[in-house]
């Protein structure tokens, strides 16, 4: 026989009184935080409002390691909605950089729920991992011939041809910072070194 609760409301799991936990983050860690969620927001999976909810958590963050900032605090500070705030933090739970406690404060007779204690994590395995990728997934094209060599010819040919082709992009769109007009200049030169111009 299933045993009856005695409260039709008992406390949720993961639920405590007081403060909640604190995690410092120094300066390096800090911006740890900042990059990976950036680049989870590069790689598509992290949207960009929740990629600022993201940002408003590290802006929140104190420097004893205090983060319990509300719903509303964070969707004003991110400029976006209470439910974005929300599934941005549920997103964040799933790709590892946050965890949080639900904090209770007592309220006379009963016990009510205060704003969340969050604790922002930085995975120190320094791999952004995600079904088994790392990072943005990378394009191969495959040079192989019919019977699976590949032939130095055909190699020549592609690296060739994509220099060629970096070279009428850079022509359409010329770059204005001067380490790419001086990368470019380079490019131009081993081009017309090789004989490919």
């Amino acid at each position: 026989m299933p045993v009856a609760c005695p409260h039709p409301r008992p406390y949720r799991g993961n639920s405590i009184f007081g403060p909640g936990p604190r995690r410092r983050l120094d300066r390096n860690a800090r911006a740890r935080f900042r990059y990976l969620a950036r680049a989870h927001a590069r790689a598509g999976r992290l949207p960009a409002k929740q990629e600022w909810v993201a940002l408003a958590l590290l802006k929140r963050l104190g420097d004893d390691g205090q983060c319990d900032p509300s719903h509303d605090t964070l969707a004003a500070d991110a400029g976006c909605s209470v439910k974005t705030v929300a599934r941005a933090i549920a997103r964040l739970r799933l790709l590892g950089l946050l965890s949080w406690t639900r904090r209770l404060i007592r309220d006379g007779w009963r016990c009510a729920q205060t704003s969340n204690g969050y604790c922002l994590l930085t995975p120190e395995n320094g791999v952004i991992s995600c079904e088994g990728q790392t990072g943005r997934p990378t394009l191969k094209k495959s040079l192989t011939l019919r019977g699976g060599e590949k032939s130095d010819a055909d190699l020549h040919d592609a690296a060739r041809r994509f220099v060629l082709d970096q070279l009428r992009q850079a022509e359409l769109n010329p770059p204005t910072d001067a380490r790419a007009v001086a990368a470019l200049a380079q490019a131009r030169a081993n081009a017309e070194a090789r004989g490919w111009l």
